[in-house]
């Protein structure tokens, strides 16, 4: 719907945006400077963001720039020329936005750190928003802005929003010159730190997210082999075949002492977390949504219940690991880095240590409570179980033991006498 030929002819990719007058006199200033853009091809790409990594932290891994660039080759620009310099490493990294990956955007459900590529338009595509990456100037601001005009002039050369993130003090003030807000101004969903710049005519209203139904969504215990197969698959479309984590290393003999969360929408396995246990704490892990049904709230709703399913256990700590870039998501729940501990890696990604207070259970599960409840399926403490049923069957079966044993003697006078056997 959105698929339009990317245009030749050279637009000034700033005249349809608002932009501040600082930025409009610098370009004004500069022109007949020679600076220009180019893709580059994945090894300088690599290249350049490994430079850039020495002078900024947080920057996304190389298998993502390379799974971005298979997926959209134009996603990273080198500068150059202009008095730039000749070493490509001034460069402005980008993804264009199809209407689904814009409204998830502005929805807080975007992860610029780990993009769903099904959301990024193919070259040759015209995108609804565009989301700035990373704009990369060690050298030169002026040449480097002034070589985007035509760039960006024939991505959407009627204009689009832009997006992005300040990640050091020095763009915390930067991007605020250049004309970028806030963008929960004008989309009240958008994250806080997120910033926004409109075409001239404003920011544009986009296409409401498909909702998925509160009541559509439903998260249960694993209980079955046919359950357990479920998460298995969730696990294996998320990280086998998007993130090509080996199959070794994914089914780490863990889950068959480990206790499974699978969530269901519309009754389609959609995503799943699972849960170890040591002796004061449990462990969170393993937690998957298919690309497909990132739009909901499921990954969210699957992080809580994990926790409150272990405070009912009666555990006040949590454990986990997480990727680098995702310590914002696990923040929500109360996890926080844990101090003076390095980082490390596996299976090819950086990890961080994470911990976690949990909040008492109203009731939670101890010795001394009602012995039915121990027996019950798991999470299910509060309902009665088959075992709770199988009493009524004791106290029946009993009678009818005892009444078994018992023989009638009637005595010459007509009495019933009731003797044991």
């Amino acid at each position: 719907m959105y698929q339009a030929p990317i245009r030749a002819v050279e637009t000034d990719g700033y005249a349809t945006m608002a932009f501040s007058d600082r930025i409009r006199r610098l370009c004004a200033a500069g022109r007949g400077h020679t600076a220009t853009t180019r893709s580059a091809s994945v090894e300088e790409a690599l290249t350049a963001i490994a430079y850039a990594r020495t002078k900024l932290e947080g920057l996304v891994s190389d298998d993502i720039v390379t799974a971005a660039m298979h997926h959209n080759p134009d996603i990273f620009q080198l500068i150059e020329g202009g008095g730039i310099g000749e070493d490509n490493l001034t460069f402005l990294a980008y993804l264009p936005l199809s209407p689904a990956g814009a409204t998830a955007l502005v929805n807080g459900e975007f992860r610029g750190g780990d993009p769903d590529l099904s959301m990024v338009c193919r070259p040759g595509e015209l995108p609804i928003a565009i989301y700035v990456w990373l704009i990369f100037t060690p050298h030169n601001f002026g040449p480097a802005v002034r070589a985007l005009a035509p760039f960006l002039g024939s991505l959407s050369p009627a204009g689009c929003p832009m997006f992005t993130r300040a990640v050091t003090g020095h763009t915390e003030r930067l991007f605020p010159a250049m004309g970028f807000v806030p963008a929960h101004e004008a989309y009240p969903h958008a994250p806080r730190d997120l910033l926004g710049l409109p075409p001239l005519n404003g920011f544009p209203k986009l296409p409401k997210k498909q909702a998925v139904a509160e009541n559509n969504i439903r998260i249960r215990v694993a209980r079955t082999m046919e359950d357990i197969l479920k998460a298995f698959m969730v696990r294996a479309a998320t990280y086998i075949s998007e993130q090509e984590c080996p199959f070794g290393e994914e089914y780490d003999g863990n889950d068959f002492c480990a206790t499974h969360l699978l969530g269901e929408i519309g009754g389609e396995p959609a995503g799943c977390i699972r849960i170890r246990y040591f002796a004061d704490f449990v462990k969170i892990e393993r937690l998957a949504v298919r690309k497909e049904f990132r739009s909901s709230r499921l990954s969210f709703q699957l992080a809580r219940e994990a926790i409150r399913y272990a405070a009912q256990k009666g555990y006040r700590r949590a454990y986990g690991h997480s990727r680098k870039d995702l310590t914002r998501f696990w923040g929500i729940f109360g996890f926080k880095p844990i101090a003076d501990r390095p980082t490390f890696a596996f299976s090819d990604v950086e990890y961080v240590e994470l911990e976690a207070a949990i909040a008492p259970a109203e009731r939670h599960i101890a010795i001394g409570a009602d012995p039915y409840i121990m027996i019950r399926p798991e999470g299910e403490w509060d309902k009665p179980g088959p075992l709770d049923h199988s009493a009524g069957r004791f106290t029946n079966d009993a009678a009818a033991r005892i009444g078994s044993h018992i023989r009638t003697i009637r005595n010459p006078g007509d009495r019933v006498i009731a003797s044991s056997a």
